[in-house]
């Protein structure tokens, strides 16, 4: 047999062009096929075909639930689809999941089919379901108050956490540096610029609890008019207190990883409870005219002072390796990341 008899048993037997390249592979020097060659080839590629049926088969009816976990919000109610295949929502006591398939059945205590969806999107952030046909349920990862951002991280004093910094568009963006108790960004953060002190780091004139470092005032917290969140987001935001970063970043609540997000260094914090998440990027400090350690440190402006030196602020930091709340001088630059005011 000639080779051009390749294409007919190929077309005889409804193969795939893979076929094809196996038989030209089998094909002696001399450019002729074996009988053997065409059995053995036949038999390969329909067995194969055939557990590649049954492998897409099994997909479309296997469950997984990992990729739907986690609370999600309908407007502002939360609707939560836990690990272990367990949910209230509409009334229903389990779920499954089928992502191949794109279908997501609710079933009552008894097992019985409550709905049937069909999943038009899933992603980190946004899940649209389809109920039988008829109308989208859209769902997102996320709240929105005045235009920003939060997501619930089910935190037990039940601060809401600002997805994005001040001044950012994206969670990975760094956005705005302040010193601490400025509302405003500026070219220079030192001293001399510092706007709550007399030009030195012991001339305080407000925030102040040792005579030693200014005026005593023994305000120990921002006022409003001072907190950056408050003045350039609203009434709703604001900078967090150290005891919220404490919460935030306690193990028995969250977990940290240091990861990147779309080229970003930072940390992503996740809720064990419901399994959303925040990313603060390591955007660095400003000091006198320059930006420091972009990229491999984070430091976050708490609402707190550091009484011990009133001088200092206290703020979250972290790098590749740890994190934890620490304070520095007032008149560095740090971004903020808002909690939503309760």
């Amino acid at each position: 047999m000639k080779r051009r008899l390749l294409t007919l048993l190929v077309a005889l037997v409804g193969l795939t062009a893979s076929a094809q390249s196996l038989l030209v592979g089998d094909a002696d020097q001399d450019g002729e096929l074996s009988i053997a060659d065409v059995t053995k080839t036949v038999n390969m590629v329909v067995g194969r075909e055939a557990q590649s049926a049954i492998d897409m088969g099994a997909l479309a009816y296997k469950v997984d639930n990992s990729m739907l976990a986690g609370t999600w919000y309908l407007d502002d109610m939360p609707v939560t689809f836990n690990a272990d295949g367990t949910t209230s929502y509409a009334g229903a006591s389990t779920y499954k999941f089928r992502p191949w398939k794109g279908t997501l059945i609710l079933n009552d205590a008894n097992g019985a089919v409550v709905k049937i969806f069909e999943v038009l999107d899933i992603a980190d952030d946004a899940l649209v379901l389809r109920e039988n046909g008829g109308s989208i349920v859209d769902f997102s990862k996320y709240l929105i108050e005045d235009g920003h951002i939060y997501v619930d991280l089910d935190l037990p004093s039940g601060t809401m956490w600002a997805a994005c910094n001040i001044g950012a568009t994206n969670p990975e963006d760094y956005g705005d540096y302040f010193a601490w108790g400025e509302t405003t960004t500026t070219s220079t953060y030192n001293w001399s610029t510092y706007t709550l002190c007399n030009g030195s780091s012991t001339t305080m004139t407000k925030y102040c609890n040792n005579s030693s470092y200014g005026t005593v005032d023994n305000k120990t917290e921002l006022e409003l008019a001072d907190d950056a969140a408050y003045v350039n987001w609203g009434s709703n935001w604001r900078i967090p207190s150290i005891d919220q970063f404490e919460e935030l970043i306690n193990s028995s609540y969250t977990t940290t990883e240091w990861t990147t997000q779309n080229g970003i260094d930072g940390r992503k914090i996740t809720s064990i409870s419901n399994g959303n998440s925040i990313f603060l990027p390591a955007a660095g400090f400003r000091l006198d005219t320059s930006l420091y350690n972009e990229d491999s440190y984070g430091g976050y402006w708490s609402r707190t002072l550091y009484t011990s030196y009133p001088n200092y602020a206290s703020h979250l930091y972290f790098n590749s390796n740890n994190i934890g709340a620490t304070y520095n001088y007032r008149c560095n630059g740090r971004t903020v990341r808002p909690v939503r005011n309760q």
